[in-house]
């Protein structure tokens, strides 16, 4: 199954970004994962902008959430939502209908105790919204400060490690018919 991730921080070094790269490391192997980092190129979305042909990025990233099979986010919590970037790119896929039905994990990282939560509901609710099927077995928020990545950007604690194999497993299987 190919997974396309998307991380909604602009941040050099993001750790939602780390945890993206993490989580392919640690997929089954029936998962293979490309990664979308234009977050930065995306114009700001407004519907008279939102023509055909959309501007280079968009159709893009349209293109890849078409071709992908399933889609894993990744957001931090800004606020106790998700980014603006990040509802931007959702403002600018909503219109094409491409992730009707596709399977997604929706996920938070944050160094805050509840790891996001609010950020990952909002992300949940805006892409259910979209008739994306949100797999709640492969959607999590993980508590991650800085330190729980190792220098090589590798999960620390055992017990995250296995939450992220158990979601990865739980996105693979929403994509078996």
């Amino acid at each position: 199954m190919r997974v396309l991730t998307l991380a909604g921080s602009l941040r050099a070094g993001s750790l939602n970004a780390r945890l993206l790269r993490e989580a392919a490391r640690l997929a089954p192997p029936d998962l293979s994962f490309e990664a979308w980092e234009r977050l930065d190129e995306l114009p700001h979305f407004s519907p008279e902008r939102d023509i055909d042909p959309p501007p280079e990025p968009v159709a893009d990233l349209r293109r890849r959430i078409q071709t992908a099979e399933a889609l894993l986010f990744c957001t931090p919590e800004y606020i106790h939502a998700m980014p603006a970037v990040l509802k931007n790119l959702l403002e600018w896929v909503v219109s094409s209908g491409v992730c009707v039905g596709k399977p997604v994990a929706a996920w938070s990282a944050s160094p805050s105790p509840e790891g996001g939560a609010k950020a990952q509901a909002s992300l949940a609710h805006t892409l259910e919204v979209m008739s994306a099927r949100v797999v709640p077995e492969a959607s999590l928020c993980l508590t991650l400060a800085a330190s729980s990545l190792d220098a090589d950007g590798r999960l620390a604690d055992p017990a995250q490690v296995a939450r992220v194999e158990a979601a990865l497993r739980a996105l693979a299987a929403a994509g078996t018919p």
